[in-house]
């Protein structure tokens, strides 16, 4: 278990918690367990009644904190890896996957073929490729 993603959890966890927890006691209701999914979900039932609540500044600033902090321990080198779909080069059967980088990374953002390193496509040339994709789906279709 890494220490590091246990204490993001727990953090989420926590700061959720508080939040139904203000819902429950502010609008007199069965405050929910305290597992995420469930917090979640509790929050998002109430979500235009928090959007109005005095405090919904620090709580949107609170959650985005820990998105943050989720995400940099999920993607420490700030590369996201994003599935697109299948190659739509002939006589290829791989897959795309964007790797996704941050503006100040010194390496650009593409889209790479997992069985050919040949099949890849910088940033520029994406809307070209959504266009070869979508040609290569209706051949198939």
């Amino acid at each position: 278990m890494n220490p590091a993603a246990a204490e993001v959890r727990s953090s989420i966890r926590t700061v959720l918690a508080s939040w139904a927890g203000l819902v429950s006691d502010e609008r007199r209701l069965q405050p929910p367990s305290r597992e995420i999914p469930t917090l979640a979900r509790f929050l998002g039932r109430h979500i235009q009644w928090l959007t109005r609540h005095p405090a919904a500044g620090d709580m949107a600033e609170e959650i985005r904190d820990l998105a943050r902090n989720a995400r940099n321990l999920a993607y420490p080198n700030s590369v996201r890896r994003v599935p697109v779909g299948s190659c739509p080069e002939s006589d290829c059967a791989g897959e795309l996957f964007a790797h996704i980088r941050a503006h100040d990374d010194l390496h650009p953002s593409e889209i790479i073929c997992t069985l050919s390193p040949c099949h890849s496509w910088p940033v520029t040339c994406w809307a070209r490729l959504a266009r070869q994709i979508h040609i290569r789906k209706g051949e198939r279709a």
